[in-house]
């Protein structure tokens, strides 16, 4: 089954998830997710 996840990020967020791309920024990609999508990712997986 897939199910979708809908992040919203603001302008500052949206910029900073842009420089860990660019930058290949492995430490500070583990930090956005856990800052970002840890806490829907567990809310989809519990049935929300």
């Amino acid at each position: 089954m897939k199910r979708g996840l809908t992040v919203v990020l603001t302008d500052d967020e949206l910029l900073d998830l842009c420089r860990i791309i660019m930058d290949r920024d492995a430490e500070g990609a583990l930090e956005f997710l856990d800052r970002h999508l840890k806490k829907p990712a567990q809310h989809a997986l519990e049935g929300g």
